[in-house]
């Protein structure tokens, strides 16, 4: 009888797996607290990630990639989050790149991000606008063979480490979001200027703004078609938006798995505090939903692979498990006491990079507005 489910991962999904959370436990949760206390990009980490084929996994086999497909690359997010290390952004801005970019900066560059020797972000956001992408107000004007781009990115991941941006600006402002183009802009073009946030978490990316004043790239440097540039963003939202969901459940394991064995040890009153049943429910309720959210995350991933649209499916997960993992990991850190309200517990780090995930990549709120929006119809629409 065939089965019309199969919740099993591949054995080469299950091998993969179990590389990467060996390689984390070895090289990447010993020293990322440190890193992330300093603000310090560890780059010889990054690098040693690139030889150990960690980073640029979907890209094309050409340019170094391993062409994985989404649920692999979910596991990788998985486990990253497990270890406490950030969200492969460059591996998204990566395959922007490999989709839409022009061949001499594919093959300059993607080697590169493969290799971990640059890092490729996003710059959309701005100071008037963020949820509302195509609201943004930065121009882009054809001069001979060279665009001349003027305006601010603000809220922007990497402002440091990032060698180049993956930027949306308008070069025909009456089409609206049909008139956003996308550009690659190398940082260390004159006329551009950096500036960094105090951020509250993703302390191991710098998080700030760009601010362009006539910069100037070639024509060459135009992503895919003129005007086309806010699909090609959005396009890349829905792989992104279930990647950050993967991302917090991994991190929200990784939390759960430290409070059982911590409530196991822990006595109060002459007992574990494991047999106490406020820990307890606080314990099943947590994995439970997890569980749940893992098989949404799953089943989301599962349906790009097939080719699927997934823009509702992406959006449940971005609105949903960003918050569950926030309240499992304050569950844990309640279960703690006292020393899980300091830096000694790994559960305020926690607390602080799902926090982050919420808003990243389209907050909590837009998410539900996308899912009422494919639910219900765009008459629906709230701003509309």
């Amino acid at each position: 009888m065939k089965l019309v489910l199969d919740f099993d991962y591949t054995s080469e999904q299950v091998l993969f797996r179990r590389t990467v959370r060996e390689f984390a436990r070895r090289e990447i949760t010993p020293i990322v607290r440190d890193f992330e206390r300093k603000r310090e990009f560890p780059w010889d980490l990054y690098r040693r990630m690139g030889q150990n084929g960690l980073l640029g996994i979907r890209f094309p086999r050409e340019y170094g990639g391993q062409e994985a497909d989404a649920i692999t690359t979910g596991i990788l997010a998985e486990e990253m989050g497990r270890a406490g290390w950030q969200i492969p952004l460059s591996d998204i801005m990566g395959e922007i790149l490999a989709l839409h970019g022009p061949t001499h900066l594919k093959s300059e560059w993607l080697p590169l991000l493969v290799k971990g020797e640059r890092m490729l972000g996003i710059a959309n956001t701005e100071p008037s606008t963020g949820s509302d992408a195509a609201a943004i107000t930065t121009r882009a004007a054809r001069q001979g063979d060279d665009y001349v781009i003027n305006g601010e990115k603000q809220c922007i991941t990497g402002v440091r480490e990032c060698s180049a941006y993956c930027l949306l600006a308008k070069t025909a402002s009456e089409l609206g979001s049909k008139g956003i183009s996308m550009f690659f802009v190398e940082t260390n073009r004159d006329g551009l200027e950096k500036y960094d946030f105090d951020s509250l978490g993703w302390r191991l990316f710098s998080f700030g703004g760009l601010v362009l004043r006539d910069l100037k790239i070639p024509a060459s440097n135009l992503m895919g078609e003129e005007n086309h540039g806010f699909y090609y963003v959005m396009e890349t939202f829905d792989l992104m938006r279930s990647l950050i969901a993967a991302w917090c459940v991994g991190i929200a394991e990784a939390a759960l798995d430290e409070t059982i064995e911590y409530s196991k040890q822990r006595k109060a009153f002459g007992h574990p505090i494991a047999k106490f049943e406020s820990v307890q429910s606080r314990i099943v309720e947590g994995y439970t939903k997890l569980q749940a959210a893992k098989l949404l995350c799953n089943r989301t991933l599962w349906l790009k692979d097939k080719g699927e649209k997934i823009t509702k499916e992406s959006a449940m997960v971005k609105w949903y498990v960003p918050a569950l993992a926030f309240e499992i990991i304050n569950d844990c850190l309640q279960n703690r006491g006292a020393i899980g309200y300091t830096t000694e517990c790994m559960d305020e780090y926690r607390l602080r990079e799902v926090r982050g995930a919420m808003i990243g990549d389209g907050t909590t709120d837009i998410n539900r507005i996308v899912v009422a929006r494919e639910l219900l119809g765009r008459e629906f629409l709230p701003y509309r």
